[in-house]
């Protein structure tokens, strides 16, 4: 993968795409809707105490995964000194020693670039699937901590697909849930077509910039990763 980011270039892109590429997102819509007849995915608030794989540590009470990966629930105390509501409190906060990966990897299909979202159910979407980055995960899952299978399209982020970073750049997650963790959005662009990825299509599918934005003035339907990596576009 060439990793010189170059986002003037990648805007010159979608200059001339924007002329020719589909706008309307009701074919995506459809498609999402098929998607969601199809999955079976449920989840429901239990205790803590009856979590697999997840334990209060006896000294700390912090809540943690048994591998000593992916995130835990420790205790944070702040002190503002005037520049919030209140001046002082005390609150849980995520922690994670490792970042996260939120990648958009697109391809030109004659004038008109196309990006790739992914169908992608979490246990507090509403409505089950979202319109995701076509790679979302933490470093943890990509070295498959929890002892499953690699995320989707893994091998692109790993350098393994042929490929140019067109864009990078960390940013900082939800400050207030989150301690000092950071996600890597990229955009990374295919040297050739897509016959080398390796996805299902009933959980992936193109979508042209337009497309996407118009998803975006839709409720529930479009991740804020997704609205968060194309904002420099």
């Amino acid at each position: 993968m060439t990793n010189v980011p170059d986002i003037d270039w990648f805007r010159a892109l979608l200059t001339a795409s924007v002329e020719t590429e589909e706008r309307n997102p009701a074919p995506l819509l459809k498609w999402r809707a098929r998607a969601r007849a199809r999955v079976r995915f449920e989840s429901e608030l239990v205790g803590l105490n009856e979590l697999d794989g997840w334990k209060a540590e006896e000294r700390t009470g912090n809540i943690v995964h048994r591998s000593g990966q992916f995130f835990a629930v420790e205790g944070l105390r702040t002190t503002a000194h005037g520049l919030r509501e209140v001046n002082y409190w005390d609150q849980p906060i995520l922690t994670q020693k490792e970042g996260g990966v939120l990648a958009l990897v697109c391809k030109r299909d004659g004038p008109v670039v196309l990006f790739l979202l992914q169908a992608k159910a979490e246990p507090g979407n509403i409505g089950t699937l979202q319109f995701t980055p076509t790679i979302q995960c933490t470093w943890s899952n990509l070295k498959r901590a929890h002892k499953g299978r690699k995320p989707p399209l893994a091998d692109v982020i790993l350098g393994k697909t042929p490929g140019r970073l067109v864009y990078a750049a960390e940013h900082n997650e939800e400050g207030g849930r989150f301690w000092r963790k950071t996600n890597s959005n990229r955009i990374i662009l295919l040297d050739g077509d897509d016959e080398d990825l390796d996805y299902d299509p009933d959980h992936f599918v193109w979508a042209s910039l337009s497309q996407i934005k118009a998803l975006a003035l839709i409720d529930n339907v479009l991740s804020p990763f997704v609205k968060t990596i194309i904002a420099p576009l």
